[in-house]
């Protein structure tokens, strides 16, 4: 049986079980390792006022809509000829990470920043998703 318990000291970010009669720690390092997230500080991409970059996905596919749903972007991710590979990818990292890593119903709003960030993919594989979530 798997038991969450309060171990004196522990730190603010560590959930400790007793497993029989082990202590366990997850913690961040622990989440890291499991998800191979990266742990790093946090873009201000988040933050900052959104502006859709020119001729990318959110204009090309969904004309900067701002009121997009998860619906609308896995239904047009499912059915679109997409005009480049690389867009099938970037679409298909924001459709990832509403749907999985955030865990977003698909009556959600998709997050505006995820269409500025996917446009970089290097940036995207660097973001620092560990600190995010």
């Amino acid at each position: 049986m798997v038991m969450e318990i309060r171990v004196e000291g522990a730190g603010e970010y560590e959930l400790w079980f007793g497993i029989g009669r082990s202590k366990i720690r997850f913690s961040k390092r622990e989440f890291c390792l499991v998800t191979r997230l990266k742990f790093s500080s946090l873009s201000n991409i988040i933050n900052e006022k959104y502006e859709a970059v020119d001729d990318g996905i959110h204009e090309r596919y969904f004309n900067n809509n701002l009121d997009l749903l998860v619906k609308a972007l896995h239904e047009s991710f499912m059915k679109v000829e997409f005009k480049d590979k690389k867009d099938a990818l970037k679409m298909a990292l924001v459709l990832f990470v509403e749907s999985i890593l955030m865990g977003q119903d698909y009556r959600h709003k998709v997050s505006h920043w995820l269409f500025r960030l996917v446009e970089d993919v290097k940036a995207f594989n660097q973001f620092s998703w560990g600190i995010f979530f």
